[in-house]
């Protein structure tokens, strides 16, 4: 669980602004607080000389107040610097990440046209986590850590702790390891349950900025966030990498605004046992709501076989409503186009196949009406015309379902072709 400098906090900054503003009614973007607290309690600009652990048992003590919840056990936070921060993301990456689910990811978004041939995955990756975390909680060794450069405890990493402290909350009252966030072939799964676990957070540092930050704070927060190192390790990466590195605190947010102003901290809380199954259920609360789940898509079992001897498939997964609109818009569709041709999914599902002459991939979709296969069938073949990919789009009229073939020749696409 990690708190993005920018991401986060460029978005926090800009609600804060206008809720500064907005004396006579609170910003329509801004949750709700559902305690107040003392200015008295609050920590401010001379934080960073201040003690470290009164620094955070306050914030703490803040943070238990707006969420609601108490933690059953200490966890000591470790102020690390770039240096570290960088050591500690790469081991993670290793540990959490086996090589070869990495390249089949790799190579898989190299055949969609989200990267380019050559590129590695890992270290994009890797680049856009070094100049954008903040600080993370690690559910799995129970260790909560805030990003400093300069050593000091300021605005920045006082949010931060704030952000990562709920995310420890979460844990021992949710047990994050069970929402499954790194299913190796539930990708948009576990997109949507990080999105819910992040906007949660978000709106409760949200909220402790509201309560907290005075202009001196605001102005040093604003200051780290335009930090070229970070504003450059996010505008040089692949905008599937920082399309959907934003989604879980941007969507997320909105998500659990929508929660919060229907039933306050406690709708969240029963959103945790109840997680959402989809980005689709992010994008639109309203299915999340009525519980619609996503359509479940099997993939012909005969599919490498059919290309010819060597082939083999390597590797599934569910794309999304998400990544299938980031499909569109990267193409060059715009952004609401994009974003009405992908409205009506109800499910998917993508596979790897691997071969003599290179990579292919498959995708079934389901819809939820003929009308929306309809939509997606005909931006899907604009697509692939503007990424100029060797593939096909398989739809009957009247069908709500649509299939995609991309090949890595006109010879393999016409044997992955039905019939």
């Amino acid at each position: 669980m990690r708190t993005r400098s920018i991401a986060a906090a460029a978005l926090l900054i800009a609600g804060l602004i206008g809720c500064s503003l907005a004396t006579s009614s609170p910003s329509p973007t801004a949750p709700s607080p559902t305690a107040t607290v003392e200015p008295s309690t609050a920590i401010g600009p001379s934080a960073s000389a201040a003690d470290p652990a009164t620094v955070y048992a306050a914030i703490r003590a803040q943070v238990e107040t707006i969420r609601g919840l108490i933690p059953t056990n200490d966890i000591a936070p470790i102020l690390i610097g770039a240096t570290q921060l960088k050591q500690n993301l790469q081991a993670d990456f290793d540990n959490q990440n086996p090589p070869a689910a990495i390249e089949i990811g790799q190579r898989t978004l190299i055949a969609l046209g989200f990267l380019p041939k050559g590129a590695s995955l890992r270290s994009l990756v890797l680049a856009l986590q070094a100049g954008q975390v903040a600080g993370y909680y690690s559910p799995t060794e129970k260790q909560l850590f805030v990003v400093s450069r300069s050593g000091a405890i300021g605005a920045t990493q006082r949010s931060t702790y704030a952000h990562e402290f709920t995310h420890e909350l979460q844990d021992q009252h949710f047990d994050l390891k069970s929402l499954d966030l790194q299913a190796p072939d539930q990708g948009d799964r576990s997109l949507a349950r990080l999105a819910m676990v992040e906007g949660d957070a978000v709106s409760v540092q949200y909220s402790w900025m509201q309560q907290s930050f005075g202009p001196a704070d605001l102005a040093q927060l604003i200051a780290d966030a335009s930090d070229p190192a970070a504003v450059a390790a996010l505008n040089n990466a692949p905008p599937y990498l920082r399309d959907t590195a934003l989604f879980p605190y941007q969507a997320g947010l909105a998500f659990v605004q929508g929660l919060l102003q229907t039933g306050g901290y406690a709708a969240v809380n029963a959103a945790f046992a109840r997680p959402p199954d989809s980005t689709e259920q992010i994008i639109h609360p309203d299915k999340y709501a009525a519980g619609e789940k996503p359509i479940a898509v099997a993939l012909p079992t005969d599919l490498a076989s059919r290309i010819g001897a060597g082939w083999t498939a390597a590797g599934q997964d569910t794309l999304g409503e998400l990544v299938i609109r980031l499909w569109l818009s990267e193409a060059g569709i715009a952004p609401n186009l994009a974003s009405d041709a992908a409205a009506g999914w109800g499910g998917d599902r993508a596979v790897l196949l691997e071969g003599p002459t290179g990579d292919a991939v498959a995708i079934e979709t389901a819809w939820d009406t003929a009308a929306d296969a309809d939509a997606f069938a005909a931006a899907a073949q604009t697509a692939l015309t503007a990424r100029a990919l060797s593939g096909t789009v398989i739809h009957v009229a009247g069908s709500a379902r649509v299939s995609l073939a991309i090949g890595t020749d006109a010879a393999t696409l016409a044997k992955l072709l039905p019939g």
